[in-house]
């Protein structure tokens, strides 16, 4: 089975926005799954990716806010662990490791929260501009994703060996 691969321009994009047009990758997986949404379905949707892989995956598809903030809150539990150096520790990292376990349980409902969002906010784009507006916000943004994971291994190396 061929792989299936939308590659849209939005130069003239002038029709309403689209769910499937902001999702764009994986929109075979993410389609189905947000039908069920619509129609009141479970959301707890278990997600391996976004469990592994938790702040990044939100990041790689632009959801910046909630990546940084997992990677945020795990700074400050991994400061709090280093300062206490008591058998409580251990909690905090159960505690760091219970964010990856939520977004791999939620983060797809949170997906389907962000992409309806930016489907509200596109049909409230002016025609002329929806083009750059759907460029911006749809799709996933893995360069992005990469400067992120870059940079926290630069942070973990200077924290380790400074």
């Amino acid at each position: 089975m061929k792989a299936f691969k939308r590659e849209l321009k939005f130069e003239s994009y002038a029709k309403p926005v689209e769910r499937d047009d902001l999702v764009e990758k994986n929109l075979d997986y993410y389609k189905p799954i947000f039908e069920s949404f619509d129609k009141g379905g479970d959301k707890k949707v278990f997600n391996l990716h976004a469990m592994i892989l938790a702040p990044y995956w939100y990041i790689y598809r632009k959801m910046v806010l909630q990546g940084a903030s997992i990677i945020g809150l795990q700074v400050i539990l991994a400061m709090v662990a280093s300062v206490m150096r008591q058998p409580l520790w251990i909690g905090i990292y159960i505690l760091s490791f219970g964010l990856y376990v939520r977004a791999g349980f939620y983060g797809v409902h949170d997906y389907y929260k962000h992409v309806n969002k930016l489907k509200k906010q596109g049909d409230e784009v002016a025609v002329k501009f929806r083009h750059k507006f759907m460029t911006d916000k749809s799709g996933v943004d893995g360069y992005i994703a990469g400067c992120w994971v870059g940079g926290t291994i630069f942070l973990y190396a200077v924290g380790i060996f400074l």
